[in-house]
């Protein structure tokens, strides 16, 4: 790599060069049969150099010096081609780095066959506990990945790791009743996944799912389940904490630093050392020092999250949150692992309270949230009636209004955490929200 660099600063004044090399394997089901199983792996260089303020972006599929000499070549003509951008600064430097943990390398010599085995075991499981239930899809998968970032500034860092995560999908039928799709999983840093806690809960929603209960127009406590909370989260309030957007205007949060924004028992934060992060990186897509930044602290807005461009142009530090775009070779501003802090009570002990209220499994139509100002409509579905502090079946209905109204009606959230290994990677509890106001369909 020292050799690439020293070929690349012939041609720009400043260079990086990112190297990702990946395996993954995974196996499907669909309708109670094994689907695929497969093995893939691959390596992918990134070169991002600026000349003049010029920048210059290549991708090559391969890790062979020559051929990312190729890439920095190429890289370089791109440059010449754009026009220079007046608010760049300059690549980062090397910084101050944590230990990272060790890494599991079972993970990394994982075979489809594991996977195959967790499968068949949660068909057979599913089948057993619900004869009327069908496995409609699920996968299991386990992926490694080995990364390399190293600037012409002095940054070499290279890091290693994987995970692994394992869904099902159940539908029942039980007389005239079909049953929305229900969700469960489990992820992470190695192969004990919970076979039987996923069919298990699965299979619970799905018998409270063959009860169908008509919704009203009513104002209930509702407790949002992982599913629910990482997917209205991550469209309509996360990108809010990004810097990049501060700086181009596009934030609710400007000038809110130090202000309530939430209930008390909301804390947020992005930490990729918590004990159940996934990707516990010590350094970013471009090679900056990973920490625990705070948004969120008893409902007290804390700061925004960086990358290195974006830190400058503003004039302040980077947070380490830089992550690379495989696809474009870009940097934009991401999260490592958005943790919401637990509590003390089980999301059993929550349901007991409620007289009248509904648990949300799962919300659809999130991805049309509006960032920019927290507005969002969504359907809850699959969601459960609770009645008396019991779950009495299954209905569906509308929420719409403002995530950070929301965010202020939270009056508990569970000692549970789940790692949800999709969209943003988020840890989340149980949350209980009061007098939400619903719409029955």
């Amino acid at each position: 790599m020292e050799n690439l660099i020293r070929f690349g600063e012939k041609l720009f004044d400043e260079l990086e060069i990112a190297v990702y090399r990946s395996r993954e394997v995974s196996a499907g089901v669909e309708l109670n049969e094994i689907s695929m199983a497969s093995t893939r792996s691959g390596a992918i260089t990134i070169i991002r150099g600026i000349k003049d303020k010029r920048l210059g972006l290549a991708i090559v599929d391969s890790d062979e010096p020559e051929r990312v000499k190729e890439a920095i070549e190429q890289a370089a003509k791109m440059a010449k081609l754009n026009s220079p951008d007046e608010k760049w600064v300059s690549l980062p430097e090397p910084g101050k780095y944590r230990e990272g943990p060790k890494p599991n390398y079972e993970l990394k010599e994982a075979s489809p066959d594991i996977l195959v085995e967790k499968l068949v075991h949660g068909i057979k499981l599913a089948r057993e506990k619900d004869p009327n239930a069908v496995v409609a899809g699920g996968e299991g998968g386990v992926s490694w990945e080995e990364r390399q970032v190293v600037n012409s500034h002095g940054i070499d860092i290279f890091q290693e790791g994987g995970a692994a995560f394992f869904f099902l999908e159940l539908v029942g039928r039980k007389g005239d009743v079909v049953t929305p799709g229900i969700f469960d999983f489990d992820a992470r840093k190695d192969l004990n996944l919970d076979v039987d806690g996923v069919v298990e809960r699965a299979v619970q929603k799905v018998k409270w799912a063959y009860s169908v209960k008509a919704s009203k127009n009513e104002e209930v406590p509702i407790i949002l389940g992982p599913w629910a909370t990482a997917g209205l989260l991550s469209y309509a309030l996360l990108p809010a904490f990004s810097g990049e957007r501060l700086v181009k205007e596009t934030t609710p949060l400007a000038g809110k630093a130090g202000e309530k924004i939430a209930s008390e028992v909301l804390t947020i934060y992005d930490d990729p050392f918590h004990p159940l992060s996934l990707e516990p990186v010590i350094a970013d897509g471009e090679g900056v020092p990973t920490r625990k930044n705070v948004l969120i602290e008893n409902g007290t807005f804390k700061g925004f999250v960086w990358d290195n461009y974006w830190a400058k142009v503003h004039g302040t530090e980077s947070t380490g949150n830089g992550k690379r775009d495989l696809r474009s070779g870009g940097i934009n501003i991401g999260f490592h692992n958005v943790v919401i802090e637990n509590g003390k009570r089980s999301l059993e002990d929550l349901i007991g309270d409620i007289k009248r209220g509904y648990f949300v499994d799962g919300f659809q139509g999130a991805h049309s949230s509006n960032p920019d100002n927290g507005n969002f409509a969504v359907t809850a579905n699959p969601a459960f009636l609770i009645e008396d502090g019991e779950v009495k079946g299954a209905s569906v209905f509308l929420v719409a209004g403002n995530v950070y109204e929301l965010l202020k009606q939270a009056t508990e959230v569970t000692r549970e955490q789940t790692v949800m290994p999709f969209m943003n990677t988020m840890t989340t509890p149980y949350i209980k929200f009061e007098n939400v106001k619903i719409a029955g369909k």
